[in-house]
């Protein structure tokens, strides 16, 4: 991987994280939001502000490069990939396992 290449994955997890820091509630709306990372795992928005650094200062295959935010709309077993804490569904019941 090039310099170029290795910069843009940095920028865009970076401005990712910073956004599911600063609103980790999607708006409108109010959904409880989730950061995806390159591999495919889950990070929950504290787990996302706890390793801000890792998620700065990623070289794409560490498993810490964000590539999208998205809303947990009815998955109540979601669960952050890091820290295993439930990651909060906007319509599934807490109580309920899928």
């Amino acid at each position: 991987m090039n310099f170029p290449q290795l910069r843009n994955i940095q920028l865009r997890s970076r401005k990712l994280r910073d956004q599911l820091i600063a609103s980790p509630y999607a708006w409108p709306g109010g959904y409880p939001m989730f950061a995806i990372t390159r591999d495919g795992a889950a990070l929950c928005h504290q787990c996302c502000a706890n390793e801000h650094k890792s998620i700065g200062f990623t070289y794409g295959a560490d498993g810490w490069a964000i590539e999208a935010l998205d809303v947990n709309w009815e998955d109540s077993s979601l669960h952050c990939d890091h820290c295993s804490d439930r990651i909060e569904s906007a319509y599934a019941d807490s109580g309920e396992c899928s």
